[in-house]
């Protein structure tokens, strides 16, 4: 050694690291073993049973509670901590622990593009939370028909029945939201736009057993005489004094025609007929007992034609002879006598009184 000049060289070598000198509190007087919390690298993953709090820093695995998680704890044992981890269906969770207690927690899908929070709130409806979109929500109705397994009567949503289980064309279903089937359901179903009867809506219901308890059929402008209605301007004998609303009474008076235009077809004048104190008759129109008359024309009263005769006095021989009343006397025998009239102002049958409206609209 003397002879290759290694002695000082070894000498030096020794002395080379102070002995004072520590790694991570370990002195270099002897060979250390460092581990990756000596070097500020996290250790080997811990596995535990629940995620955990912001006494642990590292690599962390977990079932129970995280659905068999593996993640990451950053920070500062105690103080502010940040966390990453994957679950078994490959949902990236972060979590922030803040010493204040102000813990923040976000889920994110990983499976091709995604959107953030506020785009996804914005395209898509959350469950079982209030949604208010800046779009639209479309969704195509379920082929009931064509595809079987699509019927689900404990779900709301967009049908196409096609006639399976008297439910329409198509319809629009509510199921109750504290069964999982048909019980207490309600829908609105409608026909095609190609049938015949092209506009009809029906509303069905299922009662507290899931039992279809049929449909009622909602009318339709088309409908409206099945329920017996009145056309409108036919003036109906209303049996109080005012007119009830929406209703105008016959009087003679003027109408608005732009508010009430089906009133308008029936009176284009715009007047409505008095009917106060007036008995309606209907038109001839061709029978001839009352020719020459218009519709709401008026006509006054009038006596039928008729004759009168009385019997003359009797004669010398106690006969009697029907003809113009004669006597003796002066004025060639020519004599008046008066008679007495009594009665009322009119002729009319018996009658009982009503208000004649018609509806306004």
């Amino acid at each position: 050694m003397k002879n290759l000049g290694l002695v000082g060289t070894v000498d030096q070598a020794k002395n080379a690291v102070p002995n004072n000198r520590k790694i991570n509190g370990k002195p270099l007087t002897t060979d250390i073993s460092l581990g990756a919390g000596d070097v500020q690298a996290f250790s080997q993953t811990n596995h535990m049973i629940k995620i955990p709090d912001q006494s642990y820093i590292g690599a962390f695995s977990c079932g129970q509670e995280g659905s068999w998680v593996k993640g990451v704890s950053i920070g500062f044992k105690g103080g502010d901590v940040g966390q990453i981890w994957l679950d078994s269906s490959a949902m990236l969770h972060t979590r922030f622990l803040n010493t204040d207690g102000n813990h923040k927690q976000q889920s994110y899908a990983i499976c091709g593009e995604c959107y953030t929070k506020s785009e996804s709130d914005n395209r898509f409806i959350r469950l079982n939370t209030n949604t208010k979109t800046s779009g639209y929500i479309l969704s195509k109705a379920a082929n009931l028909y064509d595809d079987p397994s699509s019927r689900h009567l404990g779900r709301s949503g967009f049908l196409r029945p096609n006639g399976v289980d008297d439910l329409g064309g198509l319809a629009i279903h509510v199921a109750h939201p504290s069964v999982d089937g048909p019980q207490h359901a309600r829908g609105i179903s409608f026909s095609y736009g190609s049938d015949a009867d092209s506009f009809g809506i029906s509303t069905y219901a299922f009662d507290k057993d899931g039992k279809f308890k049929g449909k009622k059929k909602i009318l339709t402008e088309d409908d409206k005489d099945s329920l017996g209605s009145v056309p409108v301007g036919v003036p109906l004998p209303w049996p109080q004094d005012t007119p009830p609303p929406g209703y105008l009474i016959c009087n003679g008076n003027s109408f608005d025609k732009t508010k009430c235009p089906q009133l308008a077809k029936a009176y284009p004048s715009g007047f409505l007929p008095d009917l106060r104190g007036e008995f309606i008759r209907g038109l001839d129109a061709g029978r001839n007992v009352d020719s020459g008359r218009k519709v709401l024309s008026w006509q006054g009263d009038e006596f039928k034609s008729h004759n009168h005769e009385f019997e003359a006095l009797r004669n010398a021989t106690g006969n009697s002879v029907w003809g113009d009343f004669f006597g003796t006397g002066s004025n060639h025998g020519r004599r008046k006598y008066p008679v007495s009239n009594s009665g009322g102002k009119e002729t009319r049958p018996r009658n009982v009184a009503f208000l004649y409206i018609v509806r306004a609209a």
